[in-house]
């Protein structure tokens, strides 16, 4: 009798979180419903390869800048506002949601980073966005920056890579690690937990979260929230998860921009990463690091003011900084110690 009842007693705790999950798993599907129906696109949305992307833009100017969201970020729109709005008086700048999350929908084509590369040319191309372009990339988005210069060069004024990782550094990189890690927030989302940690002031910190929605104008926080409680973890990331490696071989393929202006704006993480950062110096005749102190992974929330200044300087520069000599580069890979990709 004694056993019977300790087996009902242990059983009790197990239905509880399943109940909590259940519940969890309801009130993140009925609210994703209500957020879906309040925060409509803000910009316009463009059918490109049989699925619907969102772009935003703004601002006018002699310049256009397209800033390239990192894998898996919940919204482009409010991850670049910071930089949308501070770079708006002086040059037409740029934003799109990824396939599956912000305001695109999902599609079935395969990640491949030269599919990546024609969908964003024909993006522009629709909304009628005038080459040449400085393109922003952070993170990931460093293979899609520099495949697209490798493809479209004469489109192509400059680029930043906003604590990018370098191909050689993501032709090694661990698919199952992060395919594991995706999974996890997935299911973190998908049964209320993201949300209900929240709610008590704790974000995840895979996307940034954390900064990013502290700095935004109250206005926004809501919705930047949304997204987040929405999108991360979400499968839409898994199929570029899948093409990591593959992509960046594919870019290493494409050898070195030469004369295109590339600026890399590094994070202080230091170890492993401050060697990825150099290997992106060898991407370009022209390329040049700055590493800001005291900076995150989403480097563009917490050192946002100096990655503006940076890319007002390449945008102000590029034209009329001289190119190096052919020697010059290989001068550099001398002193360097480091070898050309």
């Amino acid at each position: 009798m004694k056993k019977k009842r300790r087996a009902r007693i242990g059983y009790k705790p197990l239905f509880v979180v399943l109940q909590l999950l259940l519940i969890g798993s309801i009130w993140q599907s009925a609210m994703r419903g209500i957020e879906t129906r309040e925060y409509v696109p803000i910009g316009r949305t463009y059918t490109v390869g049989g699925h619907d992307t969102h772009m935003y833009g703004a601002g006018a100017g002699p310049s256009t800048v397209v800033f390239l969201a990192g894998a898996g970020t919940p919204s482009a729109y409010t991850d670049f506002y910071y930089l949308q709005n501070e770079l708006k008086p002086y040059f037409r700048t740029i934003s799109y949601d990824r396939p599956g999350f912000g305001w695109s929908k999902r599609t079935d084509a395969p990640r491949t980073i030269d599919t990546v590369a024609e969908e964003l040319r024909e993006l522009l191309r629709l909304a009628d966005e005038q080459p040449p372009y400085t393109l922003v990339g952070h993170s990931l988005a460093s293979l899609e920056a520099i495949r697209y210069a490798q493809l479209y060069p004469d489109e192509v004024k400059g680029l930043v890579l906003l604590d990018g990782g370098s191909p050689e550094y993501y032709a090694e990189d661990s698919e199952l690690k992060s395919y594991a890690i995706n999974r996890a927030f997935a299911a973190l989302r998908t049964t209320g937990i993201v949300r209900a940690l929240g709610a008590v002031g704790v974000k995840l910190p895979i996307t940034g979260e954390s900064i990013r929605n502290k700095s935004l104008p109250p206005e926004l926080r809501k919705l930047d929230a949304a997204m987040y409680y929405n999108h991360i973890g979400d499968s839409a990331n898994l199929d570029v998860i899948k093409h990591i490696n593959e992509n960046a071989r594919s870019v290493i393929e494409g050898g070195p921009l030469r004369d295109i202006p590339l600026r890399i704006v590094s994070s202080d993480s230091g170890g492993q990463w401050e060697q990825v950062q150099k290997q992106l110096l060898l991407w370009s005749d022209r390329s040049q690091q700055v590493t800001l102190p005291h900076s995150d992974h989403y480097i563009h929330w917490s050192n946002r003011e100096a990655v503006v200044a940076q890319i007002r300087e390449i945008l102000e520069t590029a034209d009329t900084e001289p190119k190096p000599e052919p020697e010059s580069f290989a001068n550099y890979l001398d002193d360097s110690g480091l070898e050309a990709p």
